[in-house]
């Protein structure tokens, strides 16, 4: 009978194509968030990044006001997110008030 290691399991299992997506997915999100709160000032409850799932990001905002700000200042969130991982696309942002 032959063992093989967890952290061989789990670095092999991580590279796979459907858990790759969500890795970076969250990544992503975590870096979004991060932008949010140092080049924005604005704290997660006002607004955060929620989902990230086939090329659409989710983002959670309290007012009305933060998503029209949001929506002028898109590209440069964009391009943010472009330099820190090259490897993840968003084709699509929705923006949920509430």
């Amino acid at each position: 009978m032959a063992f093989i290691s967890i952290r061989q399991a789990l670095k092999s299992w991580s590279n796979t194509k459907r858990f790759k997506s969500f890795f970076q997915g969250q990544e992503a999100i975590n870096v979004i968030n991060q932008y949010f709160k140092d080049k924005k000032n604005w704290p997660l409850d006002i607004v955060r990044a929620s989902s990230l799932k086939q090329g659409v990001l989710t983002i959670k905002c309290c007012r009305a006001v933060i998503s029209s700000e949001l929506r002028l200042e898109e590209p440069q969130l964009r391009a943010y997110l472009k330099k820190r991982i090259p490897k993840v696309k968003i084709n699509k942002i929705f923006y949920k008030i509430g």
